[in-house]
């Protein structure tokens, strides 16, 4: 569980920092500035106050039908295979959690963003693209490679804080081993073990991908 919400709060945290991103480099002050106060509204609160507001309070606001369709769902059949629909908890957390790590996402970004030269998005002007055209397609793709590694500390970053998940009741890593503990009163084994396995999966993501970025010569080797 631990992983699937670590991936879905990655991949979720990416999407909405790439929009975050290039909203704050827009020239226009009403896309402009709520992104940034979002931005610094994130950075500045509790993760934890945050997922107890997207479990506790958004499920008052979206109200029981809502959370009653989403947690009567029975997932979706592929062939012979059946995806299971995801808890509202987990729904919670992912998106809790990508919210909060889009923050920090968009920061890494921004910052390539001003490393990259600004002569490449006036070359791109000249050349005939359109600013949204000059951001996407030149200045964007740089920022990228430079941020690459940065946000690659973010994900683990991310993953490590998967684990306020079981204040909200998801049954993840952490979750799993105060089960463990509470069942046998072996705390220091259990936490042992959820310490060495957060290690490790944080270790091979940091050794695997920047082998892929070099692979993809996104970094230097």
């Amino acid at each position: 569980m631990t992983l699937l919400v670590s991936a879905a709060a990655i991949a979720g945290g990416l999407a909405m920092a790439l929009l975050l991103t290039a909203l704050r480099a827009s020239h226009l002050p009403w896309l402009q500035w709520p992104a940034r106060a979002l931005v610094a509204f994130l950075r500045k609160t509790p993760l934890l106050v945050q997922l107890f507001f997207w479990y506790f309070g958004a499920a008052q606001l979206l109200g029981e039908d809502v959370v009653g369709a989403i947690t009567g769902w029975d997932g979706m059949a592929l062939g012979n295979w059946k995806l299971p629909a995801p808890s509202f908890e987990f729904l919670a957390a992912a998106f809790g959690i990508a919210l909060y790590a889009s923050a920090f996402f968009s920061e890494e970004l921004r910052a390539g963003i001003r490393a990259v030269p600004r002569s490449q998005r006036e070359a791109a002007l000249s050349l005939g693209f359109t600013p949204r055209a000059a951001f996407l397609r030149v200045v964007l793709p740089q920022a990228l490679r430079v941020s690459a590694l940065p946000l690659l500390g973010q994900c683990a970053n991310t993953i490590k804080n998967t684990s306020l998940a079981m204040s909200i009741g998801l049954a993840e890593l952490s979750y799993s081993a105060r089960q463990v503990e509470t069942d046998t009163l072996l705390a220091f084994q259990a936490f042992a073990v959820a310490t060495v396995l957060y290690a490790v999966v944080i270790l091979l993501l940091q050794w695997a991908a920047p082998m892929a970025l070099r692979r993809w010569r996104w970094v230097a080797a």
